[in-house]
C-alpha cells in the first residue's frame, strides 16, 4: 500500500523477530504492526540475511548438475494479486507517484523536490519499479530488483486499488523502450482510472458510454536517470526519457484529479502556480500560456465557463476573478472553435430536424452568433494577458457558408451573406493577399483589435511549443490528428478531437462546451480539459469535472490561505 515511510526498516526487526516467534502468521504481523506487505517482506529479507551472516557453519549446496541447468525454466506467473486501500471519504487524499529503474542512480535535485513537495501537500510518494535488460530466466519482479538505496521505503510493487474509480499498477513493468506505455492497459480497471510507472509521459481518455464520467489512463515519468544500451530502441527512449511524476488528489466525495509534475534539467518544476526549485516552495507564479478545450460558444458549458474564466451564461459578462485564468495569469492565452457556428452548419443545413432544433433554443441568425462569440472573446480578456484566437474547422464553417449559394435563399441571413460576401469579392478584386474572411467577419461583430488572429495553418510559437495549430489540418491537405503530429518538428499543443491526450510532445486539449452536444452518439472520448504551458516550456493537462472543479474543493480555499 502507498504509505509514507516512518522509520528505517531495521527498527522493526526486533518487534517482526518477536511476533514471528509467538508463532503468528504473515498477515496477523502486518496488520499487527500496521505496516505494508512489501515493508514486512522486505523485514523478513533483512532477518534472513543477518541470521546467515551470523551462522558460523553455512552448509553449502553442491553445484547443479549440466542436466539440472538444462532443466531450468522462463519464470511464470498465474495470477495478479489486488490490494484496496479502502480509503475514507469525507477527507483529501493526496499521492505524488512515480517510477524508478533497477539498478539506476536517482536524478537527485528532481528527487529532493518531489520529498519537499510531498511535505508541503502532505502527500505519500509511490514509486513504481521497472527493470531493462534483464536475461530470460532471471524472475523480472520488480519487487526483487535492486534499487537505489534512498527510493527503497517509497517503493510500491502492488497493484493498488487507491480508491473505487483508481487503480495504480505498481507491477506493470513496462519496458522503458516502449514507445506507448499505456498500451493494453487500458483496460486494466474496466473502464476507470488506470496509473501505469514508467519513463514517459502519456495520456489517454477511456472510452466510455454517454453520461459517464470521464476516465483517464497516464502513465508517470521517472525519478531515476537515463540507463539505455546503446541501440535504436535505447536511443529513441534516451529522447523521450521524462523525470516526472503524477499528482493524484482525491476529493472529499471520491472525484479523483490528476496532474503531471514535470521537472526541467535542474530538477525544479512548477505545479500550477507553484513552483519547487532547490527544495523551496513557493506561490504566486504566472504561467506562459493556457490553451484552452475548444470554445464552440453556442454550447459553451456554463460551469467550466465559470471555473475557467468567470464568465457567466446568462448574463454574459464576467462575474469572479475566482478562476484558473486568474489565478494562473497566462502571458498568452488560446482560444480553439470560439464559434460554433451550429445555426448553419454544413453537417446539419439539410436536415430539417436539425434546423428546427435550432429555432426551438433560440435564433437563427448568423450575424448573431458570430456577434456572441465574438463578445465572449473579448469578455475574458486581461491586460495582464495576448488573447489569441485560432482559426479552426468550426470558425471555418463561416467561409463554407458563405461559398455556398443557397445562402442567397436563406431568408433570415441572405441578408448578411450578400454583406460578408461583397466584403470578400471587395478583397479579391483589390488583390489583398492576407485578407481572411473569419477574421473579417470576426473584427465586424466587434472583435477586439488587440485580440490576435491565427488564421487555419498559421503558427504562433510560446517559446518551443506551437500553439498555432487546431488541429484538423494535417501534412499536405490530410486530416489532422495526435499520432500524425509526433512526426512534426517541434512541441505542439492544440484541440479539435474533444478528447485530451499526451503523446510524445502532442498535448491535445478537451473541450470547453457541453460533453454531449446532439451529434456525438455512442460511446465518447471528451472531456472538459485544458493545457498548461509553464516557462520552462513544461506543460500539464488541466482535467475539470463536470462541476467545474480541477482540484479537490473540500480542502481548496483552507489550502490556499494557509499557502
Amino acid at each position: 500500500m502507498l504509505r509514507k515511510p516512518r522509520r528505517p526498516i531495521q527498527e522493526d526487526v526486533p518487534a517482526v523477530r518477536s511476533l514471528m516467534s509467538q508463532g503468528l502468521r504473515y498477515t496477523e504481523i502486518w496488520q499487527t504492526l500496521n505496516i505494508s506487505k512489501q515493508r514486512l517482506d522486505r523485514i523478513k529479507k533483512l532477518i534472513a540475511e543477518i541470521d546467515s551472516t551470523d551462522s558460523t557453519a553455512v552448509e553449502q549446496p553442491a553445484p547443479a548438475s549440466t542436466a539440472e541447468r538444462e532443466k531450468r525454466k522462463p519464470i511464470r506467473i498465474s495470477s495478479v494479486t489486488e490490494i484496496d486501500m479502502d480509503l475514507p471519504r469525507g477527507k483529501v487524499h493526496r499521492f505524488i507517484l512515480s517510477s524508478a529503474q533497477d539498478d539506476t542512480p536517482v536524478f537527485e535535485p528532481f528527487w529532493s523536490n518531489l520529498l519537499a513537495y510531498s511535505e508541503y501537500l502532505d502527500a505519500d510518494i509511490g514509486l513504481g519499479g521497472y527493470t531493462y535488460q534483464l536475461g530470460l530466466y532471471e524472475d523480472h519482479a520488480v519487487a526483487t530488483a535492486v534499487y537505489a538505496p534512498e527510493l527503497h521505503d517509497y517503493l510500491d510493487f502492488d497493484r493498488t486499488h487507491i480508491s473505487d474509480s483508481l487503480l495504480w499498477i505498481g507491477d506493470a513493468n513496462v519496458l522503458p523502450t516502449t514507445a506507448n506505455p499505456l498500451n493494453g492497459w487500458t483496460t486494466a480497471n474496466r473502464g476507470q482510472h488506470v496509473i501505469v510507472p514508467h519513463a514517459r509521459v502519456a495520456l489517454e481518455s477511456i472510452p466510455r458510454m454517454q453520461g459517464q464520467p470521464p476516465r483517464m489512463a497516464i502513465s508517470t515519468g521517472t525519478v531515476t536517470q537515463p540507463s539505455y544500451t546503446p541501440r535504436a530502441s535505447g536511443r529513441k527512449a534516451l529522447f523521450h526519457h521524462t523525470y516526472g511524476a503524477l499528482l493524484v488528489q482525491i476529493d472529499t466525495d471520491g472525484e479523483v484529479f490528476f496532474r503531471h509534475l514535470l521537472a526541467d534539467a535542474d530538477g525544479n518544476f512548477q505545479d500550477l502556480d507553484i513552483k519547487v526549485t532547490d527544495g523551496v516552495v513557493t506561490k504566486g507564479h504566472r504561467v506562459a500560456a493556457i490553451t484552452w478545450g475548444d470554445i464552440h460558444h453556442e454550447q459553451l458549458n456554463h460551469t467550466v465557463a465559470l471555473a475557467s474564466w468567470g464568465f457567466d451564461m446568462q448574463s454574459r459578462a464576467i462575474v469572479t476573478d475566482d478562476t484558473l485564468l486568474d489565478l494562473l495569469k497566462p502571458r498568452y492565452q488560446f482560444l480553439h472553435d470560439t464559434l460554433d457556428f451550429r445555426r448553419r452548419n454544413h453537417h446539419g443545413i439539410k436536415d430539417p430536424h436539425q434546423r428546427a432544433a435550432v429555432r426551438a433554443v433560440g435564433s437563427e441568425c448568423v450575424e448573431d452568433e458570430v456577434r456572441e462569440a465574438a463578445a465572449f472573446a473579448n469578455a475574458v480578456r486581461r491586460d495582464w494577458c495576448q488573447t489569441v484566437m485560432v482559426e479552426s474547422n468550426h470558425d471555418a464553417a463561416l467561409a463554407k457558408w458563405l461559398k455556398d449559394p443557397e445562402g442567397a435563399l436563406d431568408a433570415h441571413n441572405a441578408w448578411y451573406w450578400h454583406d460578408l460576401n461583397a466584403d470578400w469579392h471587395r478583397a479579391i478584386r483589390d488583390n489583398v493577399i492576407d485578407f481572411n474572411i473569419v477574421r473579417q467577419g470576426m473584427r465586424r461583430a466587434g472583435l477586439a483589435d488587440d485580440v490576435q488572429f491565427v488564421a487555419s495553418g498559421g503558427s504562433y510559437l510560446v517559446g518551443d511549443v506551437e500553439c498555432g495549430l487546431h488541429g484538423d489540418l494535417g501534412v499536405g491537405g490530410s486530416r489532422g490528428s495526435p499520432n500524425q503530429f509526433r512526426r512534426f518538428g517541434p512541441k505542439t499543443s492544440s484541440g479539435h478531437t474533444h478528447t485530451p491526450k499526451i503523446v510524445e510532445g502532442v498535448y491535445v486539449a478537451g473541450v470547453s462546451a457541453n460533453l454531449n452536444q446532439g451529434y456525438n452518439k455512442g460511446p465518447t472520448t471528451w472531456a472538459h480539459a485544458h493545457i498548461v504551458q509553464y516557462d520552462n516550456g513544461k506543460r500539464a493537462m488541466i482535467i475539470m469535472s463536470e462541476d467545474g472543479r480541477y482540484e479537490p474543493s473540500g480542502e481548496a480555499v483552507e489550502y490556499r490561505a494557509a499557502a
